[in-house]
């Protein structure tokens, strides 16, 4: 691989990281609180919304905020750290927040019925995600496995 190839990588790491764990936190949301929590709804407008916009444009939002204010600025843990706590800030409570708003009109994954599960679900699963991410870029074995699987 040339250096320009793995500055690339670098460069795309973590927005394609971003929308890898943001499109499985979504999906884990859409399959618990869209189908078996709340099952009631259109199955397709609930899932295009979930996974595929929530999903990728969150993933991407918070792997492109990863490339501006982490890479290059912090290592080790306190890069992990950082990536958690952006992934809790952006997804799991500023994004949380919204969708909560838009599930008061829809209805569709219990926010009005439960909104602290709700809420606190998102910041669960981001923290677990942004965590896991973090340590894939910022540490020697979690960059192994990247190169493993060609990201």
């Amino acid at each position: 691989m040339t250096n320009v190839d793995a500055q690339v990588r670098a460069l795309k790491r973590p927005v394609i990281l971003g929308i890898v764990f943001s499109m499985t936190a979504e999906l884990v949301i859409f399959i618990l609180w869209g189908l078996i929590l709340f099952p009631a709804g259109n199955i397709f407008y609930k899932f295009l919304w979930a996974v595929v916009f929530c999903g990728t444009g969150m993933g991407a939002t918070i792997g492109a905020m990863i490339q501006l204010f982490v890479i290059g600025n912090l290592n080790g843990l306190k890069a992990i750290v950082a990536c958690t706590l952006l992934s809790v800030v952006v997804l799991g409570i500023a994004c949380n927040l919204l969708c909560l708003n838009l599930d008061s009109h829809f209805h569709y994954f219990g926010g009005i019925e439960d909104p602290y599960f709700f809420i606190g679900g998102g910041i669960v699963l981001a923290a677990l995600s942004g965590a896991l991410a973090g340590w894939l870029m910022f540490t020697a074995k979690g960059m192994k496995v990247l190169d493993r699987v060609g990201i």
